[in-house]
């Protein structure tokens, strides 16, 4: 009777339109996703957990399997641009994640068909992406977790764990921009400018709580060749309480205009892509220059004092 009750209560619910689909999964949905210098990275996967379960290796996941990271679907991996994961260039676009997992060394595969069920292991063909995996111990973690442990303006770490084993891939990027720069156009800007900053845009927002510190608003420019590249120095810096606002590239944009970007430990750590930089066109130095906003307002003005 009871069985009856709960089978005419699951017509009734489809006779009325009503879709019934499981609520609770063993293994529920997750995705991860980071941006770097313009590159998305996505992983989305289903989430097994042990569930009292160890030694998984070996065991619920045997030697010599293949096996896609995650549960049910095929875990995907999608990169918006050309990256390069360990060594191995993988274009644009969404692939489905295998290992093959071994007591040896594992082996990564990504495979264009993204349909695939977790039973359903592609086998070697043409156009699959394979590579060499390294692992490491690290303590228990009770359900299988994809993220993004660091990450840099160039690069980062993609690093998938289950049980106690650790697999780190390391991630770059192709870079957004270009800082070289022609050597008669470093000759033209190097040299030392006088700067009157104004207000940054969007600075007198009061939704938002009051800086720790004013910025600098006249400070000196220090523009210099270095290789094929120009950097700066800001005296004094633009904050004095964090680090990178001292040291600077010039980076060329188009068309005579040109971006900063702010140097950490010789690292480019943030290009201000919110404003724009103009030196003058004519004479065989450059005499001055704007900084503007993308909607032509004036930021700063610097003039030169020094030559370079």
């Amino acid at each position: 009777m009871r069985r009856f009750a709960m089978a005419f209560g699951l017509v009734g619910l489809t006779g009325l339109g009503t879709q019934v689909q499981p609520q609770v999964l063993a293994s529920e949905r997750g995705s991860v996703s980071q941006t770097i210098d313009g590159t998305t990275t996505t992983i989305k996967y289903s989430r097994p957990r042990a569930r009292g379960r160890n030694n998984l290796f070996g065991g619920r996941v045997s030697w010599g399997h293949i096996w896609t990271p995650g549960a049910n679907q095929a875990t995907t991996l999608n990169v918006t641009k050309d990256v390069i994961l360990e060594g191995q260039r993988v274009p644009k676009g969404t692939y489905s994640v295998w290992i093959v997992v071994d007591r040896g060394p594992w082996e990564m595969v990504l495979d264009q068909d993204t349909t695939l069920f977790h039973t359903q292991g592609p086998k070697p063909r043409a156009g699959q992406i394979r590579f060499p995996v390294a692992r490491e111990k690290r303590p228990f973690m009770e359900t299988l977790t994809w993220w993004f442990p660091d990450f840099s303006p160039t690069g980062g770490t993609l690093a998938l764990q289950w049980d106690t084993v650790y697999v780190p891939l390391h991630l770059r990027v192709a870079p957004s921009y270009s800082t070289a720069v022609k050597p008669d156009v470093a000759r033209r800007l190097a040299g030392v400018y006088e700067v009157d900053l104004q207000q940054e845009p969007g600075s007198a927002d009061t939704t938002l709580s009051a800086p720790g510190e004013t910025p600098a608003r006249h400070v000196v420019f220090t523009v210099r060749p270095q290789g094929n590249e120009l950097r700066a120095v800001m005296d004094p810096p633009m904050y004095r309480t964090e680090e990178g606002y001292r040291d600077w590239i010039v980076i060329p944009k188009k068309a005579g205009w040109f971006h900063l970007g702010r140097i950490h430990e010789g690292e480019v750590i943030e290009v201000f892509d919110f404003f724009q930089i103009q030196f003058d066109a004519a004479g065989d130095v450059a005499n001055s220059f704007e900084i503007r906003a993308p909607n032509d307002q004036l930021i700063g003005k610097g003039t030169r004092v020094k030559g370079g």
